[in-house]
């Protein structure tokens, strides 16, 4: 019960077979073993791309059950998110991670029809627990000001980058930040 998304700015076949082969390798990088691929009709097209996978689509029209449900559990989650934060417009770069985000947070607790009642997907398949005190310092959305550590320190430059959370996934690496109202 292991979510995983990718964000394709085109849908071609190469980059469709491409993300699949990455996700068929965090499976094989946690003893996981892929052999059959549940995929809607649209994924057709990569038969050919993935010779060692048994692709099996559905109709023209139908979908796959298992994987519409949990499409919509992930956009409610986000939209729950979403309807929180004061911001009225959201670039593509925040609900992309916004996504990431409902992902990492449905994946790091035990799921109900999952294999093991104590341990996480993200922790059966690649090995990681989330730690309270690091990855949940701040909400997503929230406005912080992250602490640079300028050289040489002694110059009047600033000594802090304004910043929006995005989630524990860091895309300004810094040791420290302070979260300030809205």
């Amino acid at each position: 019960n292991l979510l995983t998304a990718e964000f394709l700015p085109t849908r071609t076949a190469k980059s469709l077979a491409s993300r699949i082969e990455q996700i068929k390798y965090l499976y094989e990088k946690g003893g996981f073993t892929i052999g059959t691929v549940l995929m809607d009709n649209e994924f057709e097209k990569l038969r050919p791309l993935l010779p060692e996978l048994h692709l099996n689509t559905t109709a023209a029209s139908e979908h796959v059950p298992e994987v519409e449900r949990r499409i919509r559990l992930v956009k409610e989650r986000a939209r729950g998110i979403l309807n929180t934060l004061p911001y009225k417009r959201m670039p593509q770069t925040i609900l992309v991670e916004l996504i990431y985000h409902v992902i990492l947070w449905l994946n790091a607790f035990p799921s109900k029809s999952g294999i093991s009642e104590t341990l996480s997907p993200r922790e059966i398949v690649l090995r990681h627990k989330l730690d309270f005190s690091k990855h949940c310092r701040a909400p997503f959305g929230s406005y912080c000001e992250v602490h640079d550590e300028p050289t040489p320190t002694n110059s009047m430059s600033s000594r802090s980058t304004p910043a929006i959370v995005l989630g524990p996934r860091k895309k300004i690496k810094r040791r420290d930040f302070t979260r300030y109202p809205m």
